[in-house]
């Protein structure tokens, strides 16, 4: 090849990425005047003190050494404390470094798939392109990069696609170092996020295509079983990801029991999360932050998705000789779902839009150059390929910048939610307690009644329902709510708390006193069950009692004023 022929090629390639980066920008650099949502950005990072005070020896030994809102991701945790060390307590520094990880994806993803594909496709350059900016601009994948808790879904991806590209240097050269930096990046995306662990078998999968390493002219179930034993070590680093990841979710009961969530149901689940998927990738439209997980699904639905889902898989395997691309695209979509598809059930969404940031890449590769490899043939014209292409790409740009402007604030991304779903329990709990802060007393409860109605369960919907009809002059109601709250969870503290500051005004001293103290001893750091302990002490006559309990307030928050003042007037 000519020198001229390679500047004018690395010139397109320069442009191209040029492009990939101007898309991106332009969907997402309105995030950096966002603000965090209270839907996770502040349980992992404002409410966090260890986040908050950056980074130290100290707070990493801590992120590598315990479960983290029951997960392992420590180098996450990590991410979100070099932050404060570079930009302080900065919102919008935080949004625009998921935006730079995701840029970072999709110029790696490009740049993959150009070298991948360029021993047996010389125009690799649009296809790889098109796949590249689909990743870029699909609405589905905002909320992995808007939302700043979802760090760890561009974190990881990051070194996945490191990992894929030292995979291709082992699978062209035999290098060991090669070999090792693919170990070192897998293991460095499992500490990012456990999502991860299935990265083995999609570099199995890319050894078939784009990387042509099995002979299916020969013997291709041999070939396979070499290309899977060589990757034993990656691998085994899946396995010990597996095993601190279920002993975390474990740990901190995010993952749902066989009697929360029948196996029946996360069976039919699985199967129609696995179509309606591909109904986001074909129609991104309705998105939300969280889906509600349907108490029944009829039968037809997940039989005529096993149906298809059969099907395909059929097909695929079928012409995997002729068309290797399609097998891998299809596999590794099904395949990199697996672990968050619902058949061990974390959380109680349904589904989520972030699952897909992976999965999708197969998708991409197949269209892109399914297309392309249509094109060769002559069974579409180029330059019409091309048009459709682009104005897909335009459309979905336009889709994603409009659903990233619904994260600019919790309320936004709430009423967002609400409008697209129904007896969505955690939307209307999380807006109830957004226009609770607002002081919006009464559409906050219409909220908090919503969300128990949508989950009969939903005992902190009920516990703060409760507290706002004891504010409006409503105990005997506010009573009934908290006795239901605590027969689903005895041990929530807020609503001991609260129950017994309505006993307090009761004059049922015994009986508050029974819920402060347990509430107390539930969350041992909380000054406010504290300081009413210190109100029922002195309301007792105890003051001594009062004052050692107003002085453990003051322990754990110097600078809490209505502790101090308390104290000051009791004798």
């Amino acid at each position: 090849m000519s020198g001229a022929k390679v500047e004018n090629g690395m010139k397109k390639e320069l442009i191209a990425a040029l492009i990939l980066s101007a898309l991106v920008l332009v969907v997402y650099g309105q995030c950096g005047s966002f603000e965090l949502v209270t839907y996770d950005d502040t349980s992992y990072v404002t409410n966090n003190p260890r986040v908050m005070q950056g980074i130290s020896t100290e707070n990493i030994s801590w992120a590598f050494s315990s479960f983290q809102l029951s997960n392992y991701h420590p180098l996450t945790v990590v991410s979100h404390m070099l932050d404060t060390t570079l930009f302080g307590d900065s919102a919008g520094a935080r949004h625009l470094v998921n935006v730079f990880f995701h840029l970072c994806n999709v110029l790696l993803f490009f740049f993959f798939l150009l070298k991948a594909t360029a021993e047996f496709d010389e125009d690799g350059l649009v296809p790889s392109f098109f796949a590249a900016a689909l990743f870029a601009v699909h609405p589905v994948h905002v909320e992995s990069v808007a939302w700043v808790a979802e760090r760890k879904d561009v974190l990881s991806t990051f070194f996945w696609l490191c990992a894929m590209h030292s995979w291709l240097g082992w699978a062209r050269s035999r290098n060991m170092a090669s070999y090792g930096l693919t170990f070192f990046f897998t293991g460095l995306g499992i500490l990012a996020k456990p999502m991860v662990v299935t990265l083995p078998a999609a570099l199995v999968l890319l050894d078939i295509w784009p990387l042509s390493r099995i002979d299916f002219s020969k013997s291709p179930l041999t070939g396979l079983v070499k290309l899977i034993a060589e990757k034993l070590p990656l691998f085994g680093l899946s396995v010990l990801s597996s095993v601190l990841t279920v002993m975390a979710q474990q740990g901190g009961g995010a993952m749902q029991s066989v009697e929360s969530f029948p196996l029946g149901l996360r069976l039919s689940n699985a199967l129609v999360s696995y179509v309606a998927y591909l109904g986001e990738l074909v129609a991104p439209v309705n998105l939300a932050v969280f889906y509600p997980y349907p108490h029944e699904i009829p039968f037809w639905k997940p039989l005529l998705a096993a149906v298809f889902l059969i099907g395909v898989t059929a097909v695929a395997v079928r012409f995997i000789k002729k068309f290797p691309l399609g097998a891998v695209g299809w596999f590794w979509y099904l395949g990199t779902l697996v672990p968050v598809i619902g058949l061990v059930q974390v959380g109680d969404q349904s589904m989520a839009d972030r699952y897909a940031y992976i999965p999708f890449m197969g998708m991409y590769m197949l269209i892109a150059f399914g297309a392309a490899r249509l094109v060769r043939e002559r069974r579409m014209p180029g330059k019409a390929a091309v048009a459709v292409g682009s104005v897909v790409v335009a459309v979905l740009l336009a889709g994603a910048y409009a659903q990233a402007g619904y994260w600019k604030d919790s309320k936004s991304l709430y009423v967002r939610a609400l409008s697209v779903t129904e007896n969505n329990h955690h939307m209307h709990y999380n807006y109830g307690n957004l226009l609770e802060r607002e002081k919006n007393l009464t559409e906050a409860a219409k909220h908090f009644k919503a969300a128990f109605k949508a989950d009969p369960s939903h005992y902190k919907a009920m516990s703060s329902l409760a507290s706002i009809l004891s504010r409006k002059g409503d105990p005997y109601t506010a009573l009934d709510l908290y006795q239901r709250a605590l027969q689903i969870n005895p041990d929530y503290a807020p609503a001991l708390g609260n129950r017994g500051i309505v006993y307090m005004q009761q004059g049922k001293f015994d009986a508050a006193l029974t819920d402060l103290r347990k509430a107390s001893a539930l969350e041992p750091h909380e000054p406010n069950h504290m300081i009413n302990m210190g109100l029922l002490y002195y309301m007792r006559g105890d003051n001594a009692h009062a004052k050692e309990w107003l002085q453990k307030a003051l322990q754990i928050d110097p600078g809490n004023r209505i502790a101090r003042k308390n104290l000051t007037l009791i004798p």
